[in-house]
Formats: C-alpha cells, sequence, structure tokens
C-alpha cells in the first residue's frame, strides 16, 4: 500500500492493489482515474481490487505516535466518512474475508495492517473491531493520504482531516489518537546508517529512506509527493506524483527485473528494489 494513484485506463498506484477478483466479486466497467475498478456498494459483501495501500511505509511505531489529528466525531457513529469507505470497499462488512488477501471492512492487505501495526489487535483486520481496523486506516491516511483506498475515497468524501478526526475506542489496546493540540511529529532520520536492507519485501520505513537517498531527496522516511516525483524522474516516466502501473513498469525495468502488469507495488518488486538499493548505494 508507495500509495498513489495514477491517472490512465487502466489504472494503479505503488499503493496499487491487484485486480484478482472472488468468485463473488463483481465490477462495473468504467474509465478510471485511479488503480483499481470502480464498483458500487454491493447489496451483498462483496470485495473488488480497490484495497488499501499493499505497501507498507511506516513501522508499527509509527502508528502511536504519529496518527493525526482527533475530532468530535465517533467512529461508533453510523455516519462517519469511514463507514463511508466501508460501504464502498466491502459493503460496509467489517468481518469479510473472501480469501482473496485483503480483509475487513477498509480491505487492507496481510502486509499493510501488519507495517501499520494492525497486529497488536488481530492477525488480519477483519477479526479486529470496527473501531481498530479505523485506527489503523488513520495511520495509513497519514502516511498515504487518501490514495490508499484510491476510488473508495472519492466517492466517499475521504480527506486526511475528516478521516482523522474521528475518534476510535481500542478496547483498551492501545492510545487513542493524539489531541489536535498535542500532534506527534516524528524525527527525521539519520541520512544513511550504512546497513544492508533487508530483502523482505515489504516497503518499510528504511526501504523509502533508501530510495530516497537514491533519488536524491530527504530521508524522511515517507514517501511525500516530492519523493515521488523524484522517483519518477531518476526511472525516467512522468513526474506527477502518481504511482501507477506505469511507473510501476519503468521500475521494473530500471532495476533489471520483467515487467509484470502489476497494479501495485508486489513483493516481488520491492525484493528486487531492497536488492538494487543494496548493490548500488554507497
Amino acid at each position: 500500500m508507495l500509495s498513489w494513484g495514477e491517472a490512465g485506463a487502466p489504472a494503479g498506484h505503488l499503493t496499487a492493489r491487484t485486480r484478482q477478483l472472488t468468485p463473488q466479486a463483481f465490477v462495473r466497467k468504467e474509465t478510471l482515474l485511479s488503480y483499481t475498478p470502480k464498483h458500487s456498494a454491493p447489496k451483498q459483501p462483496s470485495v473488488v481490487g480497490r484495497r488499501t495501500a499493499g505497501v507498507v511505509m511506516v513501522s508499527a511505531a509509527t502508528v502511536a505516535g504519529g496518527l493525526a489529528t482527533a475530532g468530535a466525531a465517533q467512529a461508533q457513529s453510523s455516519s462517519n466518512v469511514w463507514d463511508r469507505v466501508a460501504k464502498c470497499e466491502s459493503g460496509n462488512n467489517w468481518s469479510i474475508n473472501t480469501g482473496n488477501g485483503y480483509y475487513g471492512g477498509l480491505q487492507f492487505s496481510a502486509s499493510t495492517w501488519r507495517g501499520f501495526g494492525g497486529t497488536r489487535f488481530a492477525p488480519t483486520a477483519n477479526r479486529a473491531t470496527r473501531d481498530q481496523q479505523i485506527y489503523i486506516a488513520q495511520a495509513t491516511l497519514r502516511t498515504q493520504g487518501p490514495g490508499a483506498w484510491p476510488v473508495c475515497s472519492r466517492k466517499a468524501g475521504l480527506t486526511r482531516a475528516n478521516g482523522a478526526a474521528v475518534r476510535v475506542d481500542l478496547g483498551g489496546k492501545g492510545s487513542p489518537a493524539p489531541s489536535r493540540s498535542t500532534p506527534s511529529r516524528p524525527k527525521a532520520p539519520a541520512a544513511s546508517s550504512g546497513k544492508k536492507l533487508v530483502i523482505d519485501g515489504s516497503f518499510g520505513p528504511n526501504t523509502t529512506r533508501a530510495v530516497q537517498r537514491w533519488v536524491g531527496v530527504a530521508q524522511t522516511g515517507s514517501m511525500s509527493y516530492g519523493s515521488r516525483t523524484a522517483l519518477q524522474r531518476k526511472i525516467g516516466t512522468r513526474a506527477d506524483g502518481s504511482i501507477g502501473p506505469k511507473t510501476i513498469a519503468a521500475l521494473q525495468s530500471k532495476i533489471g527485473i520483467s515487467r509484470d502488469g502489476s497494479y501495485r507495488l508486489n513483493a516481488r518488486t520491492v525484493r528486487a528494489l531492497q536488492s538494487y538499493l543494496n548493490a548500488n548505494l554507497r
């Protein structure tokens, strides 16, 4: 889940998702501006490939310290923006698991759920409570923005502000998001530790910083618009800040692996990127 939309049809993102559909899933044919097919919220819970970011860009520690502001909206309310996102993503079924690799009301991949600290609550999102899923979604939103849900965020009207403003009840398993008066700001990492990346296929903060070092921008550990456009310039594709299938294909060519037509930055590509960075960064 880099989460990042790209114009064009078909479209996708470096947080983009696969288009593997379960037998129950369906899709309405439309011209898209994002990575995954649009569909109206199903009457029977079904899942299509509009999942939260498959690319992980922060560690679990970021969740506790890095969530954005909290406001008056309550997660228990049936009218908050996350319910609208879930209605689009999963038919508002917070325990859905159709077996295609995405879980819960907001359709987290296992790697995103784990990378943003969700395993403190449950092994996969569908086993966590609604509020716990919203809490992890807020961490994802802070780093990746609404583009982590490229189609449903637009349909639901999700923004960084209204998504972060929802208060959650974590059932005693963590602290709520910090208030607006005491925001938590991540510390900038050191320029380079000199350590090799672990080849694990997970686009975490260390991999993000290595990419930022490679493309010549500040090593913040969060893939900002400036980092995304710098990456696109580095690999010779259009620098629009939207990471989708065209950018992924260009990246695959740059790091010496075959193009696979992926709509998301899959583990295969991330592992190859990590190996490439280990070999080419000094």
